[in-house]
């Protein structure tokens, strides 16, 4: 059953883009904007303003415009990592697809369910799955026994 929830892992990931990295990466975001919104802006703006002589409007401007940077580039790493997670899963959707999740066969399943009624076609189309299944299982795992 590992094939299938594989599978299930890699379409969620096609999808919607989220793995570990990009988990990481929007928890890095929010912490470090909130957390270099407090500390840092406090502590800049004393050592700008009242040491160095800037003036609290420059060391301000100044602050905002390093803290955007620093929020473009998290972005720009998340987006990245996304652009890799869902590519990767892709790829790996192509290696390894089920039998019997291909369009042609459940076209033909929805025609006999809806002409023959779902009460009689379903009990089939599940041992269909089943075998389907078990049957890419066994092909798959008889396919890596002989590359090693």
């Amino acid at each position: 059953m590992s094939g299938i929830a594989d599978y299930v892992v890699e379409k969620a990931q096609s999808k919607t883009g989220l793995s570990t990295s990009v988990i990481v990466g929007y928890a890095l975001q929010v912490f470090s904007g909130v957390g270099a919104a407090i500390l840092l802006f406090v502590v800049l703006f004393f050592v700008f303003s009242d040491y160095i002589g800037f003036g609290p409007t420059k060391t301000s401007i100044g602050m905002f415009l390093g803290f955007v940077l620093l929020f473009i580039a998290a972005m720009l790493w998340t987006s990245s990592a996304k652009k890799k997670t869902i590519a990767d899963a892709e790829r790996a959707l192509e290696a390894h697809s089920l039998i019997g999740l291909n369009a042609p066969l459940l076209n033909v399943g929805m025609q006999l369910g809806q002409k023959l009624g779902w009460k009689r076609v379903v009990p089939a189309l599940l041992a269909l799955f089943a075998a389907s299944g078990a049957a890419a299982e066994w092909s798959r795992r008889r396919h890596h026994a002989d590359k090693y």
